[in-house]
């Protein structure tokens, strides 16, 4: 399997496990077509900026067509009609927004927990234990490991922290 491969079925995990957070949660999420708060200007490893162009060539040709603004202002630029306009492409930062992702904190000494100040406002913080949130850091560290590899042949430019604006696909043309 190669990495890019490895990039889908790890975002196939996360899909999973944001299915489930949303059968349990729904009720608390007020996430949903035409919300787009958390649409921003993301910028993404060079594995998942590939993935991602890889899926949008295929998927989503007519958003390609589509020109660079001259200006980027916050919110993405693949909104339309306050919709996404790769939804099925979209990186994982856009799937897992509004939803009660656990982390590290900076010292590394212990979890915090952060989610959409619209959603979970009918319940407290003993509401959220660690199998009803997402293992934010969990993913993220296999999405920086199977990146670290992947730019040592598809991207020798790149350090293992840099990142690609997402609107950066639109320079490219298919």
């Amino acid at each position: 399997m190669d990495s890019i491969e490895n990039y889908f079925e790890i975002r196939k995990n996360i899909d999973r496990s944001i299915q489930l957070l949303k059968e349990e949660h729904g009720r608390n999420m007020v996430c949903k077509k035409g919300c787009a708060m958390c649409c921003l200007n993301f910028d993404v490893f060079p594995i998942e900026f590939d993935a991602v162009k890889k899926q949008v060539s295929e998927e989503y040709r007519q958003v390609m067509q589509g020109k660079l603004p001259s200006k980027l202002g916050q919110q993405c630029i693949f909104l339309k009609q306050q919709q996404c306009g790769i939804y099925s492409a979209r990186p994982i930062i856009c799937r897992t927004h509004g939803y009660p992702l656990l982390n590290m904190n900076e010292a590394g000494d212990r979890w915090e927990l952060s989610h959409c100040e619209l959603n979970f406002t009918k319940v407290d913080e003993d509401y959220f234990h660690e199998e009803n949130t997402y293992a934010q850091d969990t993913y993220n560290s296999q999405l920086f490991m199977l990146n670290k590899e992947y730019i040592t042949s598809a991207h020798p430019d790149k350090s293992e922290f840099d990142l690609i604006p997402l609107s950066d696909l639109l320079k490219y043309h298919y």
